[in-house]
């Protein structure tokens, strides 16, 4: 219900200590696949920080969780560079 009465508002709580990879990006339709799901605390609507070497990447937002594995899209006004495989992912 938060979602919808304040979009701008609503954020889904992520574990703090919740790390991942990704797997699979693809920078044609901006979504990403990560190694972490479910088991790991990851949710839907959540937002992450993709980072490579310390350096901020992009911010991502969950889309489909499974038990192990979880598609993101990359949000265009946070895209600052390119998301590519092996990059880190931090709430």
């Amino acid at each position: 219900l938060a979602q919808i009465l304040d979009p701008e508002d609503y954020r889904v709580e992520l574990p703090s200590d919740l790390t991942g990879k990704v797997l699979v990006a693809d920078p044609k339709w901006d979504f990403v696949v990560l190694n972490i799901g479910q088991n790991q605390g990851l949710l839907e609507n959540g937002v992450l920080l993709v980072n490579r070497n310390g350096r901020l990447v992009a911010k991502v937002q969950v889309r489909s969780v499974q038990a192990d594995r979880a598609i993101a899209n990359v949000l265009p006004n946070w895209k600052l560079g390119e998301v590519m495989e092996g990059d880190q992912v931090i709430p």
